[in-house]
């Protein structure tokens, strides 16, 4: 029954049995018959199954809001009682901002498996946060400013924006001497929804304005942006850490040195956002503790 219902919370969570069954080791059939089992012996159906997708019916719903918080607590019984063995060890998911996953923590991927060979880690990466519990993460690390006050959070580093062009877009183009001279550059932009890019500028700790800029190319990916920005398409906002490398070797320039500019605020930082529970596992908390001693960004 437990294993049943670890199997229909995968499902749910993936929302795709054959995408369960791949990461149980089971086929497609196998998963279908532990969940028509299931289902028979609750009497009740818990999908709607369709040729292109599944989704929870109103009992299927009921039933997985009921056994989230059960598994959950049987996740730290287990972790409690692995906790009296002096090594940490287990399987560690981690999710991460694409390219804090590059810069941070993949750099260290070796030191960290060499200190802690009994955890393996399953590093995931992406521009958008993801639901820890939902999506069955131990650790988030996030770019911008924090909101969720639910979660544990051990803030790893500073990050600022910086605007920078590569030498050959600033010599070729009129100079920008201050923010409005943007609005007649090709401006390339973070967007990962179609919504117009705002800059905001501030000087001397005080915000002056905001733009709406434009231009010729937008991604939602931070490394291609400072790719296209190293190539001479236009103006790009980045991470002052993404871009170091870039400005210290001459390939970029900062433009407008004397502003600090942002999407949506001027408090942004990288932070590692864990589960709030009542007992925190070692892995976890090795990891992040790794983490925050060694939080210099390349």
């Amino acid at each position: 029954m437990l294993e049943s219902m670890l199997l229909f919370q995968r499902v749910v969570q993936l929302g795709s049995m054959s995408a369960a069954g791949k990461e149980a080791n089971l086929s497609p059939a196998s998963v279908s018959r532990t969940i028509a089992a299931l289902e028979e012996h609750l009497g009740a159906q818990l999908f709607n199954r369709t040729s292109r997708k599944i989704m929870l019916t109103d009992a299927g719903d009921a039933y997985y809001q009921r056994i989230k918080p059960l598994l959950e607590e049987l996740k730290q019984i287990e972790a409690a009682a692995r906790e009296v063995q002096d090594e940490p060890q287990g399987f560690l998911r981690v999710h991460a901002h694409t390219s804090v996953g590059i810069h941070l923590v993949t750099p260290r991927l070796e030191e960290f498996c060499r200190l802690y060979p009994k955890i393996t880690i399953d590093l995931q990466l992406s521009e958008i946060p993801v639901n820890l519990l939902e999506q069955d993460y131990d650790v988030d690390i996030r770019l911008g400013e924090l909101q969720d006050s639910s979660m544990l959070v051990r803030r790893l580093a500073p990050s600022d924006r910086v605007l920078v062009a590569s030498p050959a877009y600033l010599d070729s183009h009129p100079p920008i001497t201050e923010p409005r001279d943007l609005l007649r550059h090709n401006c390339i932009t973070f967007r990962p929804n179609s919504e117009v890019t705002t800059w905001k500028f501030a000087r001397d700790g005080e915000e002056m304005q905001e733009l709406k800029v434009t231009g010729c190319f937008h991604t939602n990916n931070s490394e291609v942006l400072r790719r296209v920005a190293v190539a001479g398409l236009g103006v790009a906002l980045v991470t002052d850490w993404i871009s170091q490398a870039d400005r210290q070797s001459g390939r970029v320039r900062e433009v407008l040195p004397d502003y600090r500019v942002t999407i949506n605020s001027f408090n942004n930082g990288i932070y590692a956002v864990f589960r709030q529970t009542r007992y925190v596992p070692k892995k976890v908390r090795v990891f992040v503790d790794f983490l925050v001693a060694h939080a210099k960004l390349e």
